[in-house]
């Protein structure tokens, strides 16, 4: 079984990249990096069909919410055919919005075990939830707490975290995260 995956951007895709075929290792994820938000929403149509096209069992787009101030607000960015795909029963559903309330970060925060082990110096234990945080903040506050002065580098620390990340330690802290966690969960192992 594969199944199509769109992120925004290459931190997103070096970390579900590596995170998706950790955890459900007889399935195989093509996941595309559309450089950025905007870019993403916009060929969303486009790479729905693809995956069609290409007979993978699903489409997983994965989205921050950035400052939009619901996640109604996120899918009201798609076009009205899309919403209404990613609106179907989930169990006849192919497209899977999931969105990640602030954005990818929060869901990094949601596991402090994860970031003890990539930020050994850095102070830092998990709120009942992350989606609260600034959660940019908080990752250059703790990145400075480790390196000092030395510029925060996204794409190493999404890989650094993507194989220390424990997806069920970070369903504890996370509401988007543990629903959007549940769909793939039960859409990779139907």
């Amino acid at each position: 079984m594969t199944i199509g995956v769109a992120v925004e951007g290459p931190s997103d895709r070096d970390f579900w990249d590596k995170v998706l075929h950790k955890h459900f290792r007889p399935v195989r994820f093509d996941v595309h990096n559309m450089k950025n938000r905007g870019a993403l929403i916009r060929e969303v149509p486009r790479l729905i069909e693809t995956f069609r096209d290409l007979k993978y069992a699903a489409g997983f787009i994965l989205v921050d919410r950035d400052d939009d101030l619901c996640l109604g607000a996120v899918l009201g960015l798609l076009p009205a055919h899309v919403q209404l795909q990613a609106r179907q029963p989930v169990n006849e559903r192919f497209l899977f919005v999931f969105v990640a309330v602030r954005g990818l970060e929060s869901w990094f925060l949601a596991d402090d075990q994860a970031i003890a082990a990539v930020l050994p110096k850095a102070a830092y234990s998990a709120p009942p939830e992350t989606g609260e945080l600034d959660p940019k903040e908080v990752i250059q506050r703790l990145w400075r707490q480790q390196y000092g002065r030395v510029a925060f580098n996204k794409i190493e620390f999404a890989k650094k975290m993507a194989p220390r990340f424990d997806p069920t330690r970070a369903m504890g802290y996370s509401v988007s995260f543990a629903y959007s966690w549940g769909r793939i969960v039960s859409r990779c192992r139907r």
